[in-house]
């Protein structure tokens, strides 16, 4: 009876079971308690450590096989077109001068157009005649048109060299008709007594710019 007291004594702060034992001395019978214990939760976690100094630098490598060769890449050609006539003499102050057909290879690219001739223009009276290109009958609008004008108010029988130039973008690809115009500025009437191309060659000249 004693051993069975002490031993639920030890164990009362426990979970336990009741179970009957007896002191076989006394021939009394006790309560002995079979216990058993649960597992705690887990404790949080402690807080990061202090950072530790920075290592020696690594021994350095050994050079590593030469890569294979790379592709080759595709050589570049330029997209150039020249249209040119001899002693075209037009003598028309409205009308499409020459044109020339281009194919155009990309939407991104743009287009330098270039003529070069001879013009004259004589008047009595004030004058304007401008000369200009033109995209599939459209003037150019990004960024501006590419022309150029001749104010006059004489006779003098006068032909002089003169180059229209300048850059197109946002044409689409594929064929521009370019066409080179003679016409009447804003504000003045054409000369009625004009010249574009007399006796000399002139050219249009067209590329493509990427």
């Amino acid at each position: 009876m004693a051993l069975c007291s002490v031993l639920c004594l030890v164990v009362i702060c426990m979970c336990c079971t009741a179970i009957h034992c007896q002191d076989t001395s006394d021939n009394v019978q006790g309560v002995q308690y079979r216990c058993s214990a649960r597992d705690g939760r887990d404790g949080r976690d402690g807080r990061d450590g202090t950072k530790g100094e920075r290592g020696s630098d690594g021994v350095q490598g050994e050079k590593g096989d030469r890569g294979e060769q790379g592709i080759t890449g595709a050589p570049f050609v330029p997209n150039v077109k020249q249209c040119a006539w001899d002693d075209i003499s037009d003598r028309r102050n409205n009308a499409i001068i020459k044109d020339c057909t281009f194919n155009k290879t990309s939407t991104q690219s743009a287009l330098r157009v270039l003529w070069h001739g001879n013009f004259r223009a004589k008047s009595e009276s004030y004058s304007c005649t401008r000369w200009y290109f033109t995209f599939d009958g459209q003037e150019c609008s990004n960024p501006l048109p590419i022309d150029t004008v001749l104010f006059t108010h004489s006779n003098v029988n006068f032909h002089f060299g003169s180059s229209v130039e300048g850059l197109c973008y946002g044409l689409p690809a594929g064929r521009v008709d370019v066409e080179f115009r003679v016409g009447s500025c804003r504000s003045y009437p054409v000369s009625t007594d004009l010249y574009t191309g007399w006796a000399s060659v002139s050219r249009i000249i067209i590329e493509e710019i990427p």
